[in-house]
């Protein structure tokens, strides 16, 4: 076998094997979000600061938010695509994931946020105050307790809202609502998580 041939048969070979390669990686990629659902903040590290959720399109006036509702999804996956509660789309301002539909850990931020606008109430609830931040926490902690990561990443973000927003430890609302997507679930940690806040 001639060299020039032994060179092409190695190109050839490596051409197809990373084009084959190519191909698999983008069909194991995530879908997206869909466009106007909701935007990843951070997946696995903790950024230095959390000013980057107040980089909204509308800008977040003082004295509009007042309080900061936590509830779970009541569900053991999803993203805020897959837990859009309605054809308005996802109905809370951020989500937390758990590691499956969404990292561990990771904070999705809703248009709702980055439009200022009021959160929907999520199932099992009738309304939601308009002055509310609403933050879903991915998994059904009526079975199952959150994930370490989960919990820091919420500690991190209420405390962010609070510290910029002004909003006291005992506007941080955290919901009894047994078997309900509108409670936090029996399993979180309710004292633990209070614990941290702000005053």
């Amino acid at each position: 076998m001639k060299k020039s041939q032994r060179k092409f048969i190695v190109f050839s070979c490596l051409l197809g094997v990373l084009t084959l390669t190519s191909a698999a990686l983008m069909a194991l990629a995530p879908a997206p979000l869909v466009q106007g659902e909701a935007n990843s903040l951070f997946a696995i590290d903790s950024p230095a600061s959390f000013d980057v959720i107040f980089e909204t399109t509308s800008a977040v006036t003082p004295g509009r938010w007042k309080y900061i509702y936590i509830h779970h999804s009541q569900s053991t996956s999803g993203d805020a695509v897959a837990l859009a509660q309605s054809p308005a789309g996802f109905g809370d301002h951020f989500l937390i994931g758990n590691g499956d539909g969404a990292v561990d850990g990771e904070i999705q931020i809703g248009q709702l946020w980055n439009t200022q606008q009021a959160a929907h109430p999520p199932a099992g609830a009738s309304k939601i105050d308009r002055e509310c931040i609403s933050i879903c926490v991915v998994g059904d902690f009526d079975r199952a307790v959150p994930t370490p990561t989960q919990m820091r990443r919420l500690a991190q973000l209420v405390g962010t809202l609070q510290g910029q927003l002004h909003i006291q430890s005992d506007h941080v609302l955290v919901i009894d609502a047994p078997k309900s997507a509108a409670g936090a679930g029996k399993y979180f940690p309710v004292a633990a998580f209070k614990n941290q806040l702000l005053p």
